[in-house]
């Protein structure tokens, strides 16, 4: 839906940014609904900072906490976002070749990382649903202000993007309703992220 809204131009697009948002709300809720402590795996998770000895943190703490977290997270994507618009001229790509490149890499650097120390702990639910998570909220939310404070309008290498990135989820999908998803079969997939960055060399000539 989104790479189709990329390739035409009517009046009321942006305000289809709200159904991305509506999407990413009944997700959370239905995970919110469907939660089920017992399937916690592993020791259990290190105390809050903020409060280091309670057994069972109080609310605010943890809303404290989480809090202070975005704001730190805010603040450093907009120096992450002002490096990349200065690292692009520096290597002679646009601003949305440097983004499609480069962004990418750093942004999900953190997801890889959670999942790792998960994994080693023994905790690969959470792991599991820390990726899913992730690709969930950027499959919506940056979708829907992309609709709504963009022309979305996309040009080749956008286009090339949606259609390997496509690729590589039917390729997934195949895999695992097979039941033939193997660590090799699986990295497999990282040759889907090769093939968009050569694909992009003759589109930049």
């Amino acid at each position: 839906m989104k790479v189709a809204l990329g390739l035409v131009a009517f009046a009321f697009k942006p305000v289809l940014g709200l159904l991305f948002f509506a999407a990413y709300a009944v997700y959370f809720w239905r995970e919110i609904r469907g939660g089920d402590d017992d399937e916690d795996e592993g020791p259990d998770l290190e105390p809050l900072k903020f409060q280091p000895k309670a057994a069972s943190p109080s609310t605010r703490a943890v809303a404290a906490q989480t809090a202070l977290t975005l704001v730190v997270i805010f603040f450093a994507s907009q120096l992450f976002v002002k490096q990349l618009d200065a690292i692009g001229p520096m290597l002679g790509l646009s601003a949305a070749v440097t983004a499609l490149l480069l962004s990418p890499v750093a942004t999900e650097l953190p997801e890889i990382m959670n999942a790792v120390i998960w994994v080693r702990q023994g905790k690969t639910q959470l792991a599991l649903a820390n990726i899913s998570g992730a690709m969930m909220i950027q499959a919506t939310v940056p979708s829907g202000l992309g609709l709504l404070f963009t022309r979305w309008d996309f040009d080749a290498a956008l286009l090339w993007s949606g259609l390997i990135t496509m690729a590589a989820i039917v390729y997934l999908l195949m895999t695992m309703r097979g039941h033939r998803l193997t660590p090799a079969r699986l990295t497999v997939a990282a040759g889907f992220y090769v093939v968009f960055a050569l694909g992009l060399i003759p589109i930049l000539a």
